[in-house]
């Protein structure tokens, strides 16, 4: 590699390739040599054809042309040296190659007297990114100039001016400034892989000269390394052509990544032509092996994509154990793209799997798998929602037997709004009921083990809270899982919803069971924003409890999913805390991100207003609940020991507040049953493995 320029300025200095051929003993096909660009080669170039190489330096090309069959090549380069060097050595077995020093600037031919000119590189070295306003880059962009009118001139009608080249923005653009009118038709074609040490993809650019000007200009036209024979896409603007081309350099890289043995868990998307997300691809390695011998690939069906064990890290690699496989790629699917069969997506991705193979597993059988359907959903509605978008009701079988219910906005699929347990009435029928002895999601658990440390309680934590008289508010309605089930499970206690989709409400009373009507069940339609705004005011009565369960769709701002960034700026924090009680209130916020570094800020910020914050994770790991207390930590612990939870070793609250007659707590017996309940369970268990923040 120090053969390598040390910038890309020294691509256009005369003596960098003087010093380069002198150190390089072997031709140096810094783009390919005719093998591996032969299949664009062999089709726009006919062997009668005159040929014209710019640029030729000591590369074999014309040599390798002359053995297939090409008489007819000229080669120029501005190095003499080369030049002699490539005359002595083909002199008598290639006696038809001419070679001849001289600028691309200047090519020295009658008009109209090449059928091909052919550039593998040169323009790249004449023209870096980094040349800018200097003396040298306007050398250098009036070089270009020149070399094209020159190219133009000299092209026969009909005749290919191919250009091999890395494609990089500057050099499209200003191919297509020069060569993007009426009296051109450009096709760009993504060559196969031409060295496997190089990440840098390569393109051909054949550009081919019109006889005449046609009457207005023709669109672009490109070609993927995967179109897999279909005809070239119609590019209708130059930014649509980066895209295209930047989406074929991404996929190299992607490649070229992997391709160096057992690597982090990562994944690359694949869009469709319309640019809609259409696959996204998971590579799962064995990170304890140096060599990986066996392959296979995964197709998740469509309903299935947010179960743990296909949606989070952990999962899919439990799933590559399960496979017993070295390398899985995890195939998801996308809602609105059509599939066909799971053999349609097979033969579909057939291409990218077989290029994701390791290198020790070449020549063997791929292992594709999957569940025997593309789509295991059953809608039951969807519509559309102008404030959500799209959005469907479906059930889907889980694992395990399960049939759940979900509610999800096809915008952000990633992320199930709702989701909740049902069973059939009859064996044979198709009516269905909600099963409200438990919570499906398990954030929701995590969230409401909130409740568990207010000091108001006795130390039964979430069980005393079963009949406390409680106001608790809940940001995010969604398919109001969440809030009925609070409704049905603490029956002393105020429930406000905030939601600012109506449409959202409806959806939840119709598929959800959410109540009609409740003195204790209030839904609240607006913007959340203007909700805190309102509540935080001194004169508002404050809540116990604060849940924040608001979904961002996609990734926003600072990296985070849930909620929106604006919910976690310090002024809405501290909005939050001002719409709790002075003492003892606790914040219960759901935080869905990637981004290690987002979920600390958004912790350090909660540090400054709460004297107290924990963080809960469960075993799937996209969800972070943090618990925010307004009361200090030693005040606060519950004791989890009567659940026969191990975790923190409890600590002696202070003395609980007065209770009111309506607050008398139920039996023991009777609250030791309530906490056999297993949402309380798992609650407790959430409590015992929390995690106090430290700045």
């Amino acid at each position: 590699m120090d053969l390598l320029p040390r910038n890309e300025k020294e691509f256009t200095d005369p003596s960098y390739w003087r010093r380069f051929f002198q150190q390089c003993n072997t031709p140096f096909e810094w783009y390919g040599n005719y093998d591996k660009l032969s299949p664009v080669l062999d089709k726009y170039i006919r062997p009668s054809d005159a040929i014209l190489q710019i640029g030729c330096g000591n590369s074999n090309l014309a040599e390798q042309l002359c053995d297939n069959g090409f008489r007819n090549i000229h080669s120029i380069d501005i190095d003499g040296q080369v030049i002699a060097q490539q005359r002595k050595k083909h002199s008598e077995k290639r006696p038809s190659l001419k070679f001849e020093q001289r600028s691309a600037a200047d090519l020295g031919l009658p008009d109209a007297s090449a059928n091909v000119v052919l550039d593998k590189g040169t323009l790249d070295a004449l023209l870096p990114s980094s040349a800018g306003a200097d003396e040298k880059g306007g050398e250098s962009d009036a070089l270009v100039t020149s070399m094209f009118r020159e190219i133009g001139r000299c092209l026969a009608p009909f005749g290919r001016y191919i250009l091999i080249t890395l494609a990089q923005p500057h050099i499209v653009q200003r191919l297509s400034a020069f060569f993007g009118t009426n009296s051109f038709m450009v096709r760009v074609q993504n060559c196969e892989r031409t060295n496997a040490d190089f990440a840098m993809p390569v393109f051909a650019f054949i550009i081919t000269k019109f006889k005449t000007a046609l009457t207005e200009r023709r669109p672009m036209e490109f070609v993927g390394t995967f179109s897999d024979g279909q005809s070239p896409e119609l590019v209708h603007s130059l930014d649509k052509l980066i895209e295209r081309i930047c989406a074929a350099q991404q996929m190299n890289w992607f490649r070229h990544f992997i391709s160096r043995g057992p690597v982090d868990q990562t994944s690359i998307k694949i869009s469709a032509l319309d640019g809609t997300e259409r696959y996204e691809l998971f590579v799962v390695d064995d990170q304890q092996l140096k060599t990986m011998c066996s392959y296979g690939a995964f197709i998740v069906p469509l309903g299935r994509e947010n179960d743990w064990l296909f949606a989070t890290q952990k999962g899919r690699t439990v799933l590559r154990k399960n496979c017993e496989l070295h390398r899985l790629v995890v195939v998801r699917l996308f809602r609105g793209q059509r599939y066909g069969t799971v053999e349609d997506i097979q033969r579909e991705l057939n291409v990218f799997i077989l290029d994701f193979m390791p290198k020790a597993c070449a020549g063997q059988k791929i292992n594709l798998l999957s569940l025997g359907s593309a789509d295991v959903t059953d809608q039951i509605e969807h519509g559309f929602s102008k404030i959500s978008g799209k959005w469907s009701v479906e059930q889907v079988e889980v694992e395990g037997g399960a049939t759940r219910r979900r509610f999800v906005f096809l915008d952000s699929a990633n992320l199930i709004q709702s989701e909740v347990e049902v069973v059939r009435k009859s064996k044979n029928g198709n009516r269905w009921h909600i099963v409200w002895s438990d919570l499906s999601c398990q954030h929701h658990k995590m969230m409401l083990s909130a409740l568990a440390l207010l000091p108001s309680l006795s130390s039964a934590g979430l069980t005393d809270a079963l009949e406390a008289p409680l106001r608790i508010a809940l940001l995010g309605l969604g398919g109001g899982i969440l809030a009925k089930f609070m409704h049905d499970k603490f029956k002393q206690s105020e429930i406000v919803a905030v939601e600012i989709d109506p449409d959202v409400l409806a959806i939840a009373r119709k598929h959800f069971d959410f109540p009609t009507e409740s003195d204790r069940l209030e839904v609240v339609i607006c913007d959340a924003m203007d909700f805190l705004h309102q509540n935080s005011a001194q004169d508002c009565p404050k809540f116990d409890v604060l849940l924040v369960d608001l979904s961002g769709g996609t990734v926003g701002e600072g990296g985070l999913y849930c909620p929106p960034a604006q919910f976690v700026k310090e002024d809405t924090l501290k909005q939050m805390r001002s719409c709790l009680v002075e003492k003892g209130g606790v914040l219960s916020l759901n935080l869905v991100t990637r981004d290690e570094e987002a979920s600390q800020s958004v912790k350090r910020v909660l540090s400054t207003i709460f004297p107290c914050v924990y963080s809960i994770k469960g075993d799937e790991d996209i969800n972070e609940v943090l618990l925010c207390c307004g009361t200090a930590s030693e005040e606060i612990v519950p004791d989890i020991s009567a659940l026969g939870i191990k975790g923190e070793k409890p600590v002696k609250r202070k003395k609980a507040q007065k209770r009111s007659n309506n607050q008398m707590p139920k039996t023991k017996s009777d609250n030791a049953k309530r906490a056999e309940e297993p949402w309380m369970k798992e609650c407790a268990e959430y409590l015992a493995n929390k995690k106090q923040f430290v700045t």
